[in-house]
């Protein structure tokens, strides 16, 4: 008798993998991203050693145009603290920003909480980047 469920790896997290979306938030933002630069991410795969890998979408709003960048992100999940650690790599792609600004990579190690009051999971916590030395607050909720 083969027993095929043996074999199987417990590869994957159905609470992490998938989309999240959110805000990338700065005390220094400017009047057009007051509320923070919108933010998606999608967690493609992760496995039972908690590695992750996925793409995340940034924005840009400047007057009435928007910019996107696109990267390839990479990270760990810590499953005894549940914390996720999420680095943007390579651009997948990204526009041509306005009045020679350019797009930052940075990465950071985020809480995953659950709400009290919804079945809702949210990533919470504070992002370095290659353009500073202020501390970006990233929050993210499952969809």
């Amino acid at each position: 008798m083969l027993v095929l469920w043996a074999c199987a790896s417990f590869a994957g997290n159905p609470m992490i993998r998938g989309n999240w979306k959110g805000y990338l938030m700065s005390k220094s933002l400017d009047v057009d991203n007051k509320d923070g630069l919108p933010v998606t991410l999608y967690i493609i795969d992760d496995n039972d050693k908690g590695q992750i890998w996925g793409e995340m979408i940034v924005r840009y709003r400047y007057q009435t145009d928007i910019y996107k960048a696109k990267y390839k992100v990479s990270g760990q999940l810590d499953y005894s603290n549940y914390t996720i650690s999420i680095q943007q790599g390579d651009f997948i792609y990204r526009d041509l920003l306005p009045k020679g600004l350019n797009w930052c990579t940075g990465g950071g190690t985020f809480n995953i909480y659950r709400s009290n009051y919804k079945k809702i999971l949210y990533m919470d916590g504070y992002m370095q980047t290659n353009c500073g030395s202020e501390k970006l607050r990233l929050l993210l909720i499952k969809n």
